[in-house]
């Protein structure tokens, strides 16, 4: 086993513990992980690939370097609400609470401003925005109702 393997062997074991706690994010480590086995096991990297949870989030930022939307609000959320709780709970009142919530914000920056990944047909994103221009529609462009007159 190289460093690479073991270091892509980290990085799941890093993503499968993100993926249970709130606090520490899972997509970044899955992507370190993706990118350390496409350099040394093809066979773990096409495990990746081909992962029912992760492989889609892979494929999309080897292709495109985007993240979901929805992988990206969830991220933001939990590890903002999880480690604001964290924060209020376990850290030290004074210095401490803003290092680590400098830190936390840090990180919520870096995944705000990742490429978000343009919404592919059938996802909720799309089915959401069509409902949207569905109900747009039917009050016309200027907002009224499609049956008034412009002058009225």
């Amino acid at each position: 086993m190289n460093l690479w393997s073991l270091l892509g062997m980290v990085f799941v074991l890093l993503a499968f513990i993100g993926a249970l706690l709130p606090v520490m994010p899972t997509v970044p480590f899955v992507l370190l992980a993706a990118a350390c086995f496409a350099e040394s096991s093809p066979k773990m990297h096409a495990w990746l690939l081909n992962h029912p949870r992760f492989g889609h989030i892979v494929r999309d930022w080897e292709e495109s370097r985007c993240i979901p939307r929805g992988m990206k609000i969830w991220g933001i959320s939990m590890m903002t609400l999880g480690g604001g709780i964290s924060v209020w709970l376990f850290v030290p009142r004074g210095w401490p609470t803003w290092i680590t919530l400098a830190g936390f914000f840090f990180a919520d920056l870096v995944v705000l401003l990742w490429k978000e990944c343009p919404p592919k047909p059938g996802d909720f994103s799309s089915r959401m925005a069509l409902r949207g221009r569905k109900v747009f529609a039917f009050f016309g462009r200027n907002g009224r109702n499609g049956n008034e007159k412009e002058g009225e």
